[in-house]
């Protein structure tokens, strides 16, 4: 029995469509998806026809992400999304998004277990009550999340970083992202997990793509100018690898007003980011 795992694609219709025929050809039988699959990046729909594709085609197991929850959170009028660098991203994704979509993300647990050849495995977008929880691997409430696993296994996603980590007897895995990997690559990472005869073979992988047609739909599509410079930090991500956008916000809050673009535009500046579509086609020589 071999598994692919995927999780946080974010709207990145291309890093998964490489991800799953890498998949394929390594023989993947079954999927699970751990949430996160829309959101930052400008292809919503035609990322969730492939997880529907993927589902008609393959067993498959679904779990709800923290992004999913804030776009079923604005539905029920519990959120307020607005243009700009603080929420336009969410606004632009759930503008595109189908009732359909929608109805698949309500349905969708935030946790479950589920039995691979036999082997029982939790799995999650992060923790398993907690689907907004962020532990790395050398966290300091890891110990914690080991203590509370009821099996030998758990699948986890949401930091964006790939890992195997075992102790005591138990192993977590997390299959990094394939939409806006962070982790030692910038390239999409998925795990593979081969069961035989109750022993599990646990391998992540990570798949080269073009990222052209990424940087492009981000503004062809129109999320840059919903979203302005979220969009544009959200491509710095996708094109080195490193947590640009995390690091932006952060920058932006300590100056105590995250609605004021100039601010935005300030802070990303200093980071070294551009801000049209030839100039990161040129800076990053894709």
């Amino acid at each position: 029995m071999t598994v692919a795992v995927l999780s946080d694609i974010h709207g990145n219709y291309h890093a998964l469509r490489a991800c799953y025929e890498d998949a394929l050809n390594r023989g993947a039988e079954q999927f699970v998806f751990l949430g996160d699959y829309v959101t930052d990046l400008a292809e919503p729909r035609r990322t969730m026809d492939l997880v529907y594709e993927i589902i008609d085609r393959f067993p498959t197991v679904c779990i709800r992400g923290n992004r999913e929850g804030y776009l079923l959170d604005f539905q029920q009028g519990i959120s307020h999304f607005t243009p700009g660098s603080k929420s336009g991203s969410l606004l632009f994704t759930y503008e595109q998004l189908r009732e359909e979509d929608l109805e698949f993300f309500c349905g969708l647990k935030i946790s479950d277990t589920i039995r691979i050849g036999g082997v029982a495995f939790e799995i999650a977008h992060a923790a398993m009550e907690n689907d907004r929880c962020y532990f790395e691997e050398d966290s300091p409430q890891i110990q914690s999340i080991f203590s509370q696993m009821q099996t030998s296994y758990l699948l986890t996603g949401h930091t964006h970083k790939e890992y195997i980590r075992t102790y005591g007897g138990k192993t977590i895995l997390n299959p990094g992202s394939v939409g806006i990997p962070q982790g030692k690559s910038p390239w999409p990472t998925y795990a593979l997990i081969r069961v035989e005869k109750g022993v599990v073979f646990p391998e992540l992988r990570q798949v080269p793509y073009d990222r052209t047609a990424v940087i492009h739909a981000q503004f062809d599509n129109g999320l840059v100018d919903k979203s302005h410079c979220w969009g544009i930090s959200i491509l710095y991500d996708v094109i080195t690898g490193e947590e640009g956008t995390m690091h932006l916000l952060e920058n932006v809050s300590a100056q105590g007003d995250v609605c004021d673009e100039t601010l935005w535009h300030a802070e990303a500046e200093k980071m070294g980011m551009k801000f049209t579509k030839q100039e990161i086609l040129q800076q990053t020589k894709i």
